[in-house]
């Protein structure tokens, strides 16, 4: 596995973790990513016929995963890739990414578990969440948060589309107090439009 590119390992691991789904590898090579991150690339995993994440309440959703952001490992000897779903196979997802990817990719703006992270606007255009929570990627098969081989050792967050007084409310009570109330709503955290569960 040594001559593996990053973009294939983590094309690898999607489609075991995720397998008979259809895999497609994107780039967004607009703004800064491709002097900061040259090896970007999301990999864009289909919905299925089966299965739901317990906290997606509606349709099927698409799987995003970033491969490119590890390519730093942090302090704590593994790199971080990034989770998202969207209910399209959105373009806006892959900018969203690499924005999140570029910017943790500056040692100024590291991305850690439970942060909230101000969007500036909605996640994708019309959305009502403006905010995404950096957490851990409960809602899928635990087979996805790690990728070690031998040359790499990656763990996979989920970036979480949460309104501001979501984000709030995870700032003051913890993350883990917000996705509980998110699963008790049974919220679809994918949906461009929902109600704050705050």
């Amino acid at each position: 596995m040594s001559d593996e590119s990053l973009i294939d390992a983590v094309r690898a691991h999607a489609a075991r973790v995720f397998p008979g789904r259809r895999l497609e590898t994107l780039v967004w090579d607009e703004g800064g990513i491709g002097q900061n991150l040259p090896e970007f690339a999301v990999v864009r995993v289909a919905p299925s016929a089966g299965a739901v994440p317990a906290v997606i309440a509606s349709a099927p959703s698409w799987i995003h995963l970033t491969a490119g952001a590890s390519a730093a490992p942090m302090d704590d000897g593994y790199g971080l890739e990034f989770v998202l779903l969207t209910q399209a196979p959105e373009k806006l997802a892959i900018k969203l990414l690499a924005m999140v990817a570029n910017l943790h990719a500056d040692e100024r703006y590291p991305m850690s578990l439970g942060q909230t992270l101000e969007v500036g606007h909605g996640w994708l255009p019309g959305a009502s969440a403006d905010h995404l929570l950096v957490a851990l990627p409960t809602a899928f098969d635990p087979e996805l948060e790690w990728l070690s081989d031998r040359t790499r050792n990656v763990r996979f967050i989920w970036l979480v589309p949460v309104t501001r007084a979501e984000a709030g409310f995870a700032r003051e009570h913890g993350p883990i107090a917000l996705q509980e109330r998110l699963g008790a709503a049974g919220a679809d955290v994918a949906a461009l439009v929902r109600a704050s569960v705050i």
